[in-house]
């Protein structure tokens, strides 16, 4: 039966000339392709996976995605599975013969019984590919007397919400959706020349070296303008993560530029590089995704490579360090960018993985004109004759196309006119206290003005906001926006300002476990705090009752990590931070429902402490000036034996949180790989806490011991990146892996704690797929962490039931 279904479609082709595949029946699946083939004339193939083969129509004039566009499909041979992936050119004087591209592919599903609607001549179907999408309608038309022998139909669009009006498709997106080619390049080429060998030697000052197996990356300078001399040449520059990729023995290595190996991260971007007619080489580029407009965008990145989506990275390569045997980092740029464009050559095209990261010499003001004018991060210019430095150097600058900041939303004012919005009056936080720096209207569409005066009607505070004219109506200073800017005035003001968008956290993760209820409506009517408008921390910050109200809201998630484990907290009496100190044993006028129990610590003396044990407590403790709850990494019924390790991931001095984010990415693989399920929050400030549930088999002791090998194991995976050794002068520039938590008493904050900081940050438990979105950790505050939990959850639902032993 298989074989008479492929009978026609084989017996048209010479397998020894045609490339086709012969192809054989398989089982059934739900995929389609859509191929473009020049051959007589252009036409368009649509074949649809049913029944083991392809069915296939031609449609002359290819698809559209207007409805009113009704194009003839003349219903053809069935093709075999195979031939989904085909593309190249079959030889001319053979059937079809000529060029043959897959324009589009994906998955299908019938709106009904396959069989019975083409039997009829009526058969609804809907595509989900990269070009077409939703549902389309094949007719079957009336046959005529000239018709003999022919079975054709007629293919359209339904009216949905993938349906366009607007653009051709098949202008719009001429190219192979498996190769990037269009059908044009396409054709049988000549034998390839013989590609001239490349020769690192020649270049000057090349010199014969063993590879080396870590080199410093060369930093840009910032700069106010592009150079406009001859001698320097000038790169886009990229918004993604810096890297090294060694190539040796056909393997190719992807080093961060903290000095981590992310090979195993990027999925099969490595295997990109093993077409690259080279034994050894070091290639200096920047991985990132692009958009629609060929565009890098960090976000896109983030969420590519949390959703495992490698195949939509990009290598831009724009430098070359070593080949085969030379050093080539002493040899002039211009030299060294020349010989990788040798070595790129044929490897390049739109659906690579590998780019080369183009350049123009002279004057650097054009490219940072069209920089700005697209919305790019800036420019990089470099002096073309420059060796390759190590460090931070003036040969390499780079040149923001317009500074850009983030700056609190701290009042609004008000306009009917311009629907609602006038201006946003922002602000930033300095020493603890908000400074204005003015106003911002220009940006701000009438969609995202009607969004916005909906989230800061309800947070606007009475009084008046410092320095802000009085049409500026204040309100709680927790939303952030990215500002676009020239300069801030010497009076701190901002000049020609323009609205880019809120900077806020998202927790996208849907939780797994239903919430449950732990506090109950009686014991919110219970809620007594004296003094609920005393602002803490300044006359910006948040409010006594403003406290009271977040630890409600996020009660049902924190209490589960909080509940009989013993707790230090960290009151606030007064409302200034001079004032705050640390209660860690029983205290006057405390609530009923704080428990209090004895211990004898490691000198076999008694020490007294305090737990929470039940809502009404846990709600009570507002009151008292309560900012932060500090928990030991065990419970009140197995004092004794340890429940979670923590690792405190601690930044030095000139550590950013995006470094800090991918030191943690990186370090949960190693612990995964020791048999742990790490889990991650915010440490409230500029650190990350990764938390390993173990089971209760070791004494402190022994788990101090664990974490203190587990830590220096991990440190060595990157030298470069983290220290475990205590003292600022250790950590600067480096990640201060702090295990030292991991001791009897010892407390980390606990998990949805505020932080006594001015704008009460939140430790916040978060789903390692949604940190790398998180621009900054103080978007997870007393104002925005309550709603994103409604729709996301407690990723730590179940961190108890992923406890494992400690390696030995």
């Amino acid at each position: 039966m298989g074989s008479e279904k492929l009978q026609t479609y084989r017996k048209k082709r010479d397998f020894s000339k045609t490339p086709e595949p012969t192809g054989t029946v398989s089982e059934t699946g739900n995929r389609f392709v859509v191929h473009k083939h020049s051959a007589t004339a252009d036409h368009y193939d649509l074949r649809l996976e049913l029944d083991g083969v392809l069915k296939s129509w031609a449609v002359p004039k290819g698809p559209s995605l207007n409805p009113a566009d009704k194009r003839l499909a003349a219903a053809t041979e069935d093709h075999p599975l195979d031939y989904i992936d085909f593309e190249g050119v079959i030889p001319e004087g053979e059937y079809g013969g000529g060029p043959m591209i897959v324009w589009d592919t994906g998955v299908w599903a019938p709106m009904g019984d396959p069989h019975a609607d083409l039997e009829k001549g009526s058969f609804k179907f809907r595509l989900a590919g990269e070009k077409l999408n939703g549902g389309w309608m094949l007719t079957r038309l009336k046959g005529k007397p000239e018709d003999k022998g022919r079975d054709n139909w007629l293919l359209f669009k339904e009216r949905d919400p993938a349906m366009d009006t607007e653009i051709d498709i098949l202008t719009a997106r001429p190219e192979s959706v498996k190769s990037g080619r269009r059908i044009e390049e396409l054709v049988a080429a000549p034998a390839p020349a013989k590609r001239n060998k490349l020769v690192p030697g020649k270049l000057p000052n090349a010199i014969k070296a063993p590879m080396p197996d870590k080199i410093d990356l060369q930093l840009a300078s910032p700069a106010a303008a592009p150079p406009k001399d001859k001698d320097w040449l000038h790169e886009i520059k990229f918004d993604g993560y810096r890297t090294l990729a060694f190539i040796e023995g056909g393997k190719t290595r992807l080093i961060t530029r903290g000095g981590l190996d992310w090979t195993r991260r990027y999925g099969d971007l490595p295997t990109a590089f093993a077409a690259l007619d080279c034994k050894q080489a070091i290639i200096d580029g920047e991985i990132v995704v692009l958009d629609d407009q060929g565009i890098s965008r960090f976000g896109k990145l983030q969420d590519a490579l949390s959703e495992g989506a490698g195949n939509k990275l990009v290598f831009y390569a724009f430098d070359l360090l070593y080949l085969d045997g030379w050093d080539l980092r002493a040899a002039p740029l211009h030299k060294r960018k020349a010989l990788l464009t040798q070595l790129l050559a044929g490897h390049i095209n739109a659906r690579s993985a590998l780019h080369y990261s183009d350049h123009m010499e002279g004057d650097g003001g054009p490219l940072y004109d069209l920089a700005s004018e697209k919305g790019l991060e800036g420019i990089v210019s470099k002096r073309s004759n420059s060796p390759y430095l190590g460090g931070r150097s003036s040969s390499w600058l780079k040149i923001k196309a317009l500074l850009t900041g983030d700056f609190v939303i701290a009042g609004y004012s008000d306009s009917e006119k311009a629907g609602g919005i006038g201006s946003l009056g922002m602000a930033e936080w300095v020493d603890g206290e908000l400074h204005y720096r003015g106003k911002v209207g220009t940006g701000i569409d009438a969609t995202t003005m009607r969004a916005l005066l909906k989230r800061l009607e309800p947070m606007r505070i009475p009084g008046k906001l410092d320095g802000a004219p009085p049409e500026i109506m204040p309100v709680r200073p927790t939303l952030t926006a990215r500002i676009q800017y020239a300069v801030i005035t010497t009076d701190g003001m901002l000049r020609h300002a323009t609205f880019k968008g809120l900077r806020e956290a998202e927790l996208t993760t849907p939780a797994t476990t239903p919430r449950q209820r732990i506090i109950s409506d009686a014991d919110l009517a219970g809620i007594w705090v004296t003094n609920p408008t005393r602002r803490l921390f300044g006359k910006s910050g948040p409010t006594k009752l403003d406290i009271a109200v977040y630890y409600a809201a996020v009660g049902d998630y924190m209490l589960p990590h909080l509940f009989n484990r013993p707790v230090s907290l960290f009151r606030c009496p007064s409302g200034s931070t001079k004032d705050c100190f640390f209660q860690r044993h029983a205290f006057t006028g405390m609530p009923s429902t704080i428990k209090v129990f004895e211990t004898k610590n490691s000198d076999d003396e008694t020490r007294t402490y305090i737990s929470v044990e039940d809502a009404k407590g846990y709600l009570a403790l507002a009151q008292f000036g309560v900012v932060e709850f500090h928990v030991w990494g065990t419970h009140e019924n197995h004092l004794d034996k340890p429940d979670r390790v923590i690792f405190d991931l601690d930044p030095g001095e000139g550590v950013e949180w995006r470094d800090v984010v991918n030191a943690a990415v990186h370090l949960r693989g190693e612990l995964e790989r020791m048999g742990l399920v790490p889990f991650v929050k915010t440490s409230g400030g500029r650190g990350v806490h990764i938390v390993v549930p173990i089971t209760q088999k070791l004494g402190w002791k022994q788990v101090h011991q664990a974490s203190s090998a587990i830590a220096s194991r991990l440190a060595a995976t990157g030298r470069d990146t983290f220290v475990t050794q205590m003292g600022a002068d250790n950590r600067k520039g480096r990640i201060f892996i702090d295990f030292y938590r991991n001791a009897r008493s010892a407390t980390a904050v606990a998990a949805y704690s505020l932080r006594a900081r001015p704008h009460l940050p939140a430790s916040t438990p978060i789903d390692w797929r949604d940190l790398e979105s998180i621009d900054s950790p103080v978007d997870l505050n007393y104002s925005s962490l309550p709603g994103l939990l409604t729709t996301s959850g407690d990723p730590w639902a179940e961190i108890n039931e992923s406890a494992r032993d400690l390696p030995p």
